[in-house]
Order: C-alpha cells, then sequence, then structure tokens
C-alpha cells in the first residue's frame, strides 16, 4: 500500500459520530430528489414488468392445471393400453382389470370416464357417478359408485348389459339394455387413436351424463386391437383461472391448437353441451375479442397487444403452453386503467411523502444510524455463530467506520482459532492412530502461530531422553513423522532444548544462523533472515496430569530481535501444548490398555488350547484360517463378494472374535472334553468293573477249593471252575471293547451288555462313607441297603444322574434364545447307560456339555461392554457351529442369518478339526480326504458353497497345511471335483 492509499484510507475513515452527523445532512438534500427522479424515470417500467410477473405467473400456474389435467391422464392410459389383459373384450370385462381401471380412476381426480373400445366391436366402460345431474340421468340407485357398460362384440351378440357398483366394487344394480349395443369403431376418438402412434386429443364437447364440458384422451392399445379412452372435464381449469386473475376486470383463457376455448377465466356461452346451443351463443365483447387474439397475438409473451372494446382500452398478451404431446395457448386481457391505477397511487403516495418529509427529520437519524450499524449487527450475529460453534468461510467485512475493521478481523481471527481447537478436538476422537495425530497437532500448531516449523519430541528412559516424533517445516516441504525417529543426544543434540524440557518451563531464545544446532537447524526454511531478524526458538514442555514431562514443542519463528514473543501467542502455544499432551497421554494409554486388551484374549485362548493336550494350538489356528479366508473374500472382485468389505475396526471385530470363538470351553469340565473312554470321568472307572470281574474270579478259586474240601470231584470242579473263568474273561474283554468305543454297538451287543450286567457280586462294605457330600447326597436318593449285600455287575444307580447347578451363565443361557435346550441331567454316569453309547465315546449329556461352549461363548462376549465394531464380535464367533440350512447350533441359523465372518469362521473350525492330529477320539485326516468331507458338507448345505469354493480357489488350505499338518498327511485333494458340486 503506497502513501496516496494510506492517506485516503485514513480520511475515509472516521468514527461513527463523524459518518452520522454527514449523513443526517446529506440525506435531507438528496432524499426528495432521489425519490422523485426515481419515480418519474422508474414507474411505468416497474408497472411493466409487473404487468409481466403477473402474466408469467398466470402462464405457469396455467401450464401446472394443463400438466395436471391432460398430461397426467395419458401415462394412465399407456398403463391401461399395454395391460396385458386388455388385448380382448372377456379380459378386460374380468372383474380383476374393472378394479384396476377403478383404482386408476380413483388415482386421477380430473377423469370422470375410463374406456376400451376392441376392434371386433365389444366395448368395456367404467364411469364415476360423482354428480347430482350424472346419477339422475342414470337412475342410479343410493349406493351406486361407478356404473359399468359392457357391450358385447357384435359377433357374439346380445344386449348392453349396465351394472351399478358401490365403491368396493361389488355389485349394486344389473340391467339389461335390449337396446344395440354401442359400437366405439364409429366414434372420432377411436379412428384418430387407431390412426395414430401416440395419444390423441379430442376437440371439447358436453358431457352426456353430467353436462359438463370437457375432452377425451385416446391411446391405441398395445396389441393394436383396440383403443383406450379417458374423459375429463374442464370446470377445474376454468375455476383455477378465475383465481389467477391479477385485476377485477381482467380475463384469462386457454385455447387449443384449433382456437377453441377450452377454459375461460369468465363464463362462456359455448359450454353448451351441444353444438347447436354453442353456435347460437358465441361470445361477444372482449371475450370474443379473446378467442380471435387466441390464434392471432405474437406468440413472444413479452409483447402486448393494445384493443380498445366498448370504449375501453385493454392490454392482451399471449403465449403458447406446450404439455405432453400438445400445444395450447394461454390469452390475459387486463383494463390499462387498472394496470395504472397502481401507478398513479404511487405517484399520489410519493408526493405526500416528499411533503412529510421535513417532519420526519428525526427519524432520518435513525435511518442513518442504522444503516452504519448494520456491519455491527452482522458483527455480533458472527459472534454468535462463533459462540454456538458454526464455523463456516465468512469475507472480509468491509466498513467506512475503522473500529468495525478492527472488530471484523478480530472475530474473524478469533473464529478461525476457535475452528481449529474444534478441528484438533475432533481429531482427539476420531483419529486412532497416535503417529498421524501427532502430525496433525503440530501442523495445526504451526498455523495458527504462523511459525516457520517445528517438532513435537517425546520423552525416553524417565524424561533422561528425548526423541523427534514429528517435523513439520512448510517452507521445505517437509510435513509429517519422521521415519526413524532420532534420539537428541550426540551431534543431532541441543543441550539448551532438553534443559528447558526438564525445567518444566515455557522458555524462547533467539539464535543466529550460525549457532544453530542440527535439530535446530532443520526447522528453518531456505530463505535468508531481513536485517534486524534472528530465529527465536519456544520450547513447551508437554506435561501428562501428573505434572510428567512427556515430551515437548519446539517452534522455529523469524522475529526481530528488539521484540518480545506476544504474550497471546504464548497463550495460544500453551493451549495447544496442552491439548497435545493429552492426546499423547490418551493414546498412550489407549495403546496400552488395547496391548493389555491384547494379551488377555491370547492369554484366554492359550489357556483353552493348554487345558486338554488334545486341542492344543486350536484357538491359534482357527483365527489364522478365518482371517485368511475373510481377506481373501474382501480381495474378491467378483459376485458375491463384490461390496464385502471391512473396516479397520470390524477387522479388529474378526481377530478378537476369532481368538476368542470357543471361550465358553473354559466352563466344560476338562474330563469332558478329553473323555478317551466310554466310562472315563476323572479317571476310567473300567478298573472299578475289572475289579469286580476279579472278585468273581477270585470266588470261582474260593468256591473250588470248598468243593474240594468238602470231598466233590475235583477234575469235573476244575472244569466248571475254568469254563466260569473263561467265561468271566470273555465278558470283560467284551466289556473293555464296549468301553473303547470305536465300533457301533448293535443292539445284540447292548443286549449281551445288560446280560452281563444282571451278574451279581457282594459288597461287604459300606459305600457311604469317605467320600464327597456331592456324592453323599446322590446316594441318599435310595435308602442304604443291609450289608453285606449283593450288586449288579454293571448298573445305572440314582447317584449316577448328576443334576444341573445353577449359575450365571445359565440364567443368560435362558434368555439367550438357543435351539439347544438343556437335557434332564446335566450329567448322566450309569455304567450301562454309557457303556451303550452307539458310537464314539460322548453321552447325549456330555455332547450337549461340549457343544455347550457355543452358548457360553456368546453369552459370555455378550455380557463384555464391547462398543463399536466390537459388538459384532458374539456374531462372528457364535456360528462357526450352524449349518447353513439351519440344523446347527445353538441357534439353528441359516445362511441368510449368518454374516461373512462367521461363515468363513464356521469353514475354519471345520477344516482344523478335521485335519488335527492331536484330537483323542479320531485320526488326523489328510489333505485330500478333509476336502472331500468338505465338499459332501457344502452339498449338504452345511458350509457356504461360495466360501468354501474361494477358500480351495484361493489355496489357504495349501499354505496353512503347509505350516501345521504333518508331512504324511500332505496329499493332493480333488479341488475341482468339489469346486462343481452344486448344494442339493
Amino acid at each position: 500500500m503506497n502513501i496516496l492509499d494510506r492517506a485516503v484510507g485514513a480520511w475515509w475513515r472516521h468514527r461513527l459520530a463523524t459518518h452520522l452527523a454527514v449523513v443526517f445532512g446529506a440525506t435531507i438534500l438528496a432524499a426528495m430528489l432521489v425519490m422523485i427522479a426515481y419515480v418519474n424515470n422508474k414507474t411505468i417500467d416497474i408497472v411493466e414488468e409487473a404487468s409481466q410477473t403477473l402474466f408469467d405467473h398466470a402462464v405457469g400456474q396455467s401450464r401446472s392445471e394443463i400438466d395436471k389435467s391432460v398430461s397426467r391422464i395419458d401415462p394412465m392410459l399407456q398403463m391401461l393400453a399395454a395391460d396385458p389383459q386388455a388385448t380382448d373384450y372377456q379380459g378386460a370385462s374380468q372383474p380383476v382389470f374393472i378394479r384396476r381401471m377403478s383404482l386408476a380412476l380413483n388415482v386421477s381426480p380430473f377423469t370422470s370416464t375410463l374406456y376400451i373400445g376392441f376392434d371386433d366391436g365389444g366395448f368395456v366402460l367404467l364411469r364415476k357417478l360423482l354428480t347430482a345431474a350424472a346419477r339422475q340421468k342414470v337412475d342410479a340407485p343410493g349406493s351406486a359408485h361407478y356404473i359399468l357398460e359392457l357391450d358385447p362384440p357384435a359377433s357374439a351378440g346380445g344386449g348392453r348389459q349396465v351394472s351399478f357398483l358401490d365403491a368396493g366394487l361389488a355389485t349394486v344394480e344389473e340391467r339389461a339394455d335390449p337396446t344395440r349395443p354401442y359400437d366405439p369403431r364409429t366414434r372420432p376418438w377411436y379412428r384418430e387413436a387407431m390412426a395414430s402412434r401416440g395419444a390423441i386429443l379430442t376437440d371439447p364437447y358436453g358431457f352426456f351424463l353430467s353436462q359438463d364440458r370437457g375432452l377425451t384422451i385416446a391411446r391405441r392399445l398395445q396389441s393394436g386391437h383396440g383403443v383406450a379412452g379417458a374423459d375429463f372435464t374442464l370446470a377445474d381449469l376454468s375455476q383455477a383461472l378465475t383465481q389467477m386473475e391479477s385485476t377485477p376486470s381482467s380475463m384469462l383463457l386457454i385455447a387449443n391448437d384449433h382456437g377453441q376455448v377450452l377454459a375461460s377465466s369468465e363464463p362462456l356461452a359455448s359450454r353448451e353441451p351441444n353444438a347447436a346451443a354453442a353456435a347460437s351463443s358465441a361470445p361477444t365483447g372482449i371475450m370474443a375479442e379473446m378467442v380471435a387474439a387466441a390464434a392471432n397475438l405474437p406468440t413472444d409473451p413479452t409483447q402486448s397487444h393494445i384493443v380498445r372494446v366498448q370504449g375501453r382500452e385493454w392490454i392482451m398478451r399471449s403465449a403458447p403452453l406446450h404439455s405432453g404431446y400438445w400445444t395450447f395457448r394461454v390469452v390475459a386481457a387486463t383494463p390499462s386503467d387498472e394496470v395504472l391505477a397502481s401507478e398513479r397511487k404511487l405517484v399520489s403516495t410519493i408526493s405526500w411523502l416528499g411533503i412529510a418529509l421535513v417532519g420526519v427529520v428525526g427519524l432520518i437519524i435513525l435511518v442513518a444510524a442504522r444503516t452504519v450499524s448494520r456491519p455491527l449487527l452482522r458483527l455480533a450475529d458472527e459472534a454468535e455463530r462463533i459462540a454456538s460453534f458454526e464455523f463456516r468461510p465468512v469475507p472480509a467485512m468491509q466498513s467506512s467506520v475503522q473500529e468495525v475493521q478492527t472488530l471484523s478481523r478480530a472475530i474473524g481471527k478469533a473464529g478461525q482459532t476457535i475452528q481449529r481447537f474444534t478441528e484438533i478436538g475432533q481429531a482427539l476422537i476420531t483419529e486412532r492412530e497416535p503417529a498421524r495425530l501427532i502430525g496433525r497437532l503440530l501442523q495445526e500448531t504451526l498455523a495458527i502461530l504462523e511459525a516457520e516449523g517445528g517438532l513435537i519430541l517425546l520423552s525416553e528412559d524417565d524424561g533422561l531422553a528425548f526423541s523427534v516424533a514429528a517435523r513439520n517445516v512448510p517452507a521445505r516441504g517437509m510435513q509429517g513423522q519422521d521415519v526413524e525417529p532420532r534420539s537428541l543426544e550426540g551431534s543431532d543434540a541441543d543441550e539448551q532444548v532438553r534443559q528447558i524440557l526438564t525445567s518444566r518451563k515455557v522458555v524462547y531464545f533467539d539464535r543466529d544462523a550460525s549457532s544453530l544446532s542440527p535439530l535446530l537447524s532443520d526447522l528453518i526454511g531456505p530463505a535468508p533472515l531481513e536485517q534486524g531478524q534472528v530465529f527465536r526458538f519456544v520450547v513447551i514442555p508437554l506435561l501428562n496430569s501428573a505434572e510428567d514431562v512427556i515430551g515437548g514443542l519446539v517452534l522455529a519463528v523469524r522475529a526481530h530481535a528488539a521484540d518480545s514473543m506476544p504474550d497471546a501467542s504464548l497463550a495460544v502455544a500453551r493451549a495447544l501444548s496442552g491439548t497435545a499432551a493429552i492426546a499423547i497421554e490418551t493414546r498412550q494409554l489407549l495403546k496400552a490398555r488395547k496391548s493389555l486388551l491384547d494379551a488377555t484374549i491370547r492369554m484366554i485362548a492359550n489357556a483353552i488350547d493348554a487345558k486338554s493336550p488334545y486341542t492344543s494350538g486350536h484357538c491359534q489356528r482357527v483365527p489364522m484360517l478365518t482371517m485368511a479366508l475373510t481377506q481373501a473374500a474382501q480381495a474378491a472382485c467378483d459376485e458375491p463378494f463384490a461390496d464385502f468389505a471391512l473396516t479397520a475396526e470390524e477387522w479388529e471385530a474378526v481377530e478378537v472374535a476369532g481368538w476368542l470363538h470357543d471361550c465358553g470351553k473354559l466352563t466344560t469340565a476338562e474330563y469332558v472334553v478329553d473323555k478317551a473312554t466310554k466310562l472315563e470321568t476323572i479317571y476310567d472307572r473300567l478298573h472299578e468293573i475289572r475289579m469286580r470281574f476279579e472278585l468273581l474270579k477270585a470266588g470261582c478259586h474260593t468256591d473250588y477249593w470248598r468243593g474240594v474240601a468238602q470231598g466233590g470231584n475235583a477234575p469235573a470242579l476244575a472244569a466248571r471252575r475254568d469254563a466260569e473263568l473263561s467265561a468271566l474273561d470273555e465278558d470283560f474283554a467284551f466289556v473293555a471293547a464296549c468301553n473303547e468305543g470305536g465300533e457301533t454297538m448293535a443292539d445284540e451287543d447292548i443286549a449281551r451288555l445288560r446280560r452281563i450286567g444282571e451278574r451279581t457280586w457282594t459288597r461287604t462294605l459300606d459305600d457311604r462313607i469317605g467320600i464327597s457330600r456331592d456324592e453323599r447326597l446322590r446316594k441318599d436318593r435310595a435308602p442304604a441297603a443291609s450289608l453285606p449285600v449283593e450288586e449288579p455287575l454293571l448298573s445305572d444307580r440314582p447317584e449316577h444322574l448328576i443334576e444341573h447347578h445353577d449359575n450365571r451363565l445359565a440364567e443368560l443361557e435362558s434368555e439367550g434364545g438357543f435351539s439347544m435346550k438343556p437335557l434332564a441331567h446335566r450329567l448322566n454316569q450309569g455304567e450301562i447307560y454309557n457303556l451303550s453309547i452307539g458310537r464314539g465315546t460322548l453321552t447325549a449329556e456330555e455332547r450337549y456339555e461340549i457343544n455347550r461352549h457355543m452358548t457360553r461363548t456368546i453369552v459370555m462376549l455378550q455380557d463384555l461392554p464391547l462398543t463399536g465394531a466390537l459388538r459384532q464380535v458374539p456374531e462372528f464367533a457364535g456360528g462357526h457351529h450352524e449349518k447353513m440350512d439351519g440344523s446347527g447350533f445353538p441357534r439353528g441359523l441359516r445362511r441368510e442369518d449368518m454374516s461373512v465372518v462367521a461363515r468363513s469362521m464356521a469353514i475354519a473350525d471345520v477344516f482344523e478339526a478335521l485335519t488335527a492330529a492331536d484330537r483323542p477320539y479320531k485320526k488326523a485326516k489328510k489333505l485330500s480326504e478333509a476336502v472331500r468331507i468338505m465338499g459332501a458338507m457344502k452339498r449338504d448345505r452345511h458350509l457356504d458353497p461360495d466360501l468354501l469354493d474361494l477358500f480351495l480357489k484361493e489355496g489357504i488350505w495349501r499354505r496353512y497345511a503347509r505350516q501345521y499338518l504333518n508331512p504324511d498327511q500332505i496329499d493332493e485333494p480333488d479341488i475341482d471335483a468339489v469346486l462343481a458340486i452344486r448344494p442339493a
């Protein structure tokens, strides 16, 4: 800005009082001159523009009314003409089609009648009976709402059938009309529509029933064998024109392209219902002029035409209206004396205002004050907006008042500062990555303080050392986090900065270019210092809530050596440093807590794996497979996974769900999970049964020696003893084989087991002493027998039934809506019951307890205070035993009820279980056998077919096998055969 501009600006900007005095003096002189000149020069233009505006408004409203009356009916006819049932008279006369015609009539208030005429002479008509005249004309019953006319084709014979229908299309009355059926083929609308490719519009005429004036729109059927038509009245259009009159005497009319009047704001004699009456009563006066003008006036609506009728001058305008396939014309006529009435009134008003202006000089002061104070009001509004945290770009306010200019700049800067603080606060909430957050805070700090460059340091070794976390030098194009954070030691260190940070005080100091350390020189741009400038560095320690130094903020600015650091700038820097400290501390705490959560999750998974040697690594392998399959689904570009994508938070939920998918196993008894034989509990109870057999065998030897001592036949007794011993050995071998659970138990095997169990042995010791309280309570269900007592060799006793016990997880399960329901007893340890297990080693109760880990997993996860995307963890983790056909557990979900992640985990769990080599109850499958079994599960709709195909095609199974399977399990499965399988 040069000296002249400064001088002019200083002269122009004055105090508010000066402006008021100048405005007050000038207003009295200028007001009269401006107002009179304005009125004399612009009144005619204003009147003309107002008249044109009113006419344009009338044209727009007329177009809207035409659209509602005419153009909206044609789509309805198109639908009717395209209806497959409208191809012949038989289809169109059906009740279903008549109902569709009634629906079309009801949605079009301007349509009174719908009909279809066919090329064989058939005719179907449905008319609404809305007026008293129409009802009286046909002598309609009181409850009739429609009249239906059916005229059969000429070849079918018979007369017209007329039916009166109520609002629900139920027949109220039927009348047979012996007259010759109506032949639509002779009507003009039929012939015109058949000859046209689109819709046709007839000339206006009077309707037979309602006596109203209207038009017919007709369209050839899509089949080409007939025409669909609709009648609508013009009374509403005329009423609308009446409401559009701009002055008391103005008139409006709408004509078609033949010059025939469709509607007008004044009654027309030509609205008579028949042509003879119309011919004998033609319009007269100004209306006759308007009818003639409909064909002769120019089409430009901005051009007016002056006519004189009966000694009165009228201004007429005309404009075309295009609606659908048709063109109309709107004509308006307004008396010129009514148009100029407002002008005369305005001139009179201005004259009186000029006279009264002197008497209201005091009001001029108020007007001047408002004019000058308007910027102040805008500034107040802006301040209110900033106070409400509404920030939007506002151009700098231009005002001749110096104070207003200064205040505007101050408020604008305050708004920008507050906005940046708000954005920083928003970044604290939304930014999950600490490094990006620190870089963002540094960038915002530099922008607010207009600094040359800056960096953020983080403390190490309890504040004894610091490392560079982020550096930002806009002049050099350096932004963001250092790739390799460096420690402030060695050649890169600045001892003064380190001492300031450890002192916990905000300090600034000046340096010249020759004394900059490597750390500080990196913050300076390439531009040289101006004369008298120095590099000023502001060092602000970052303190956490415990007042410990967790880092530092270093800013570099160019300043004059004689100037001190503004207090306002230091205050802003302190505020930003406090925000940065909170952000850094918060993110560090969140990161530490997340690390703790992840470690806890893995600890739980490792604990589950460590519970049993037979499931070691399961909780680690299933997450890996699930993540790999889910990543493949997200990377797929084809359907059905083209739109599948997970956010970073959802990927975290997938990982957590994978690690905790079997957390319910923590509640499952270890001896149930590890049960390798049918009688195994905490130990294998086969040993008890063996001792009973040993007792029986010892009894055989005792019986033999007793018989010999009593003089019996020793060889016979020996043979008997040996036979019994052999039988006992065979029976025990059979019981032991049953206990292994390797073969399916046939009915004859169970019968033999029961026969063996019926043998008795003698117990002479009390079995209710030296046992636990719970076992004693179970034995007390039956009275104690007198000793000695004979007992079955194998038995199912009352104390073998173990009841459910109440706990918090059981309550949550009962409210979870699971399809799995508890059995009558938690466990059944009956000896015959367990040895009779048909396949495997688990009873129904034990299998439920194992399967119950799924319900426990879900309720345990649902009971956690999960937020955000982690709320999906129970659904992800709780569906890996569901089947796509709904036959799985614990909820019996179907494929459409499950997420992609849950279905992926089901595949991962099955594949891991089939190929695991650490299960006590089965041998590990080879890859080929595992893939074949999974193919069968795909066919039976147990596994998701799309995900299984993706699992196989992407080679996830191959990468897993190389890392986790034994070499003898790895072979080449028939992938193509499984891909070719289609679900049943």
